[in-house]
C-alpha cells in the first residue's frame, strides 16, 4: 500500500463507439459516444453530490481525447476552468500495440496470449507494454500526490494504479474491474466502488 494514502477517486472514461464493439483501443484515440457523454455526466453529479464539502486538491486525466471529454464534464460540475485539471502521460492506456483496433474476443483465443494471469501481467504485446511496465509508470508518477485527488483515466491503467495503491498481487490485479458508469475510492487499502448515486458497489478485491 502506498503511503501516505490520501483519497483518490478514479473514474474510468465514459463509453466510446469501440467499447461498444469490443474493440482494443490502447492508445488510440477514440472519443466519447453519446452514451459516454451521458455516462460522464452522471458520475459527475454523483460525484459532486458524495464529496459534499471535501475539497480536492488535484484533478488529473489521461492525455487522450475520451478522457479529457469526462474530465470536461466534472469539471463544469464542480464549476471549474478547463485549465485546473492536468494531463499526465503516466494515466495514458497501456499501449496494446499491434493488437490495438482489433477484438478483444480474438486477443483472448490467440495463442500467444498467456492463459496464466501472472504471466499475462509480465506478457507485453509486439510494440505494446505489459501491466508490469504500466505499473511502473504509475509508480514513478504517484508520490506527488499528498491530497484528495480525482483521476480520470483507462481501465487497463486504471488496474494499475489500483493494484499498486492497493498492494494488490499480480493476478489479482489482471482481473480487478473497471466499470465505466462508477467511481472508485482508493484509500487505506480498501477499493471501494460507487454508482451515480453514491451507492456503494463493494470493495471488487474481496
Amino acid at each position: 500500500m502506498i503511503e501516505p494514502n490520501p483519497p483518490i477517486y478514479f473514474i474510468r472514461h465514459g463509453e466510446t463507439d469501440w467499447n461498444r464493439e469490443g474493440r482494443i483501443q490502447g492508445q488510440i484515440d477514440i472519443p466519447l459516444n453519446d452514451n459516454g457523454h451521458q455516462q460522464a455526466i452522471a458520475i459527475s453529479r454523483g460525484l459532486k453530490n458524495f464529496l459534499r464539502d471535501t475539497k480536492i486538491d488535484l484533478f488529473v486525466a489521461s492525455p487522450l481525447t475520451r478522457t479529457r471529454q469526462t474530465m470536461g464534464h466534472l469539471l463544469r460540475e464542480f464549476d471549474l476552468p478547463e485549465n485546473r485539471a492536468e494531463s499526465e502521460p503516466a494515466m495514458l492506456e497501456l499501449a496494446f500495440g499491434i493488437w490495438e483496433g482489433h477484438f478483444f474476443k480474438d486477443l483472448k483465443t490467440d495463442s500467444q496470449y498467456p492463459k496464466n494471469l501472472e504471466e499475462r501481467f509480465r506478457w507485453r504485446p509486439p510494440d505494446g507494454e505489459s501491466y508490469e511496465e504500466g505499473l511502473e509508470r504509475v509508480r514513478q508518477w504517484i508520490g506527488r500526490i499528498d491530497g484528495p485527488t480525482v483521476i480520470v483515466a483507462h481501465g487497463a491503467i486504471g488496474r494499475c494504479l489500483i493494484g499498486l495503491v492497493s498492494d494488490l498481487p499480480p493476478a489479482t490485479l489482471i482481473k480487478t474491474p473497471t466499470p465505466q458508469g462508477h467511481f472508485c475510492r482508493l484509500q487505506d487499502g480498501r477499493i471501494d466502488w460507487f454508482d451515480t448515486e453514491g451507492n456503494p458497489k463493494g470493495d471488487f478485491r474481496a
